[in-house]
């Protein structure tokens, strides 16, 4: 399933307001998760869903996204852009086996994930560089030269 997160323009915003955008973003993050297959509690239980977790900033030398991909490889994630919305997609699969005298456990777990992300119009996505360190995916997404010459417009 897919989520769009809208670029946060006002950094500086009330408390009050943060406090109530994160709430209410993490139940709309929740929402979007549920396996419409399976019971939400049991598909989190077994490893059905993943849901990749977003750091966005803004700095000057352009936009910064990170996020938490914990066990896929980088050949495992698709990075796109179109209409001034990135977006992160991919596949995860895990498995982990254990095997002793007394035990022989295996436990797989794979999944689909994508996450959206509508960018800024000063954003310049022909200039994103993308690095994956141990689990993490940083995404610089530069910014347009600001044009701040005051164009003179005639009446007719």
């Amino acid at each position: 399933m897919s989520s769009t997160i809208i670029f946060p323009r006002v950094l500086n915003r009330d408390p009050l307001f943060r406090d109530f955008d994160r709430l209410f973003n993490a139940q709309l993050n929740a929402l979007s998760t549920i396996d419409n297959q399976n019971n939400e509690v049991a598909s989190a239980y077994w490893g059905g869903n993943f849901h990749a977790r977003l750091d966005l900033t803004e700095a000057d030398d352009g936009y910064h996204i990170h996020a938490d991909l914990p066990g896929v490889n980088k050949d495992e994630i698709s990075i796109t852009s179109k209409d001034a919305i990135l977006t992160i997609s991919g596949e995860r699969s895990a498995n982990k086996e254990v095997k002793d005298e007394q035990r022989h456990i295996i436990e797989r777990s794979f999944g689909k994930f994508s996450r959206s992300v509508r960018l800024p119009n000063d954003a310049n996505v022909e200039k994103v560089t993308a690095k994956l360190d141990n689990g993490v995916l940083e995404l610089v997404v530069a910014k347009k030269a600001v044009d701040e010459r005051v164009k003179k417009i005639s009446v007719q």
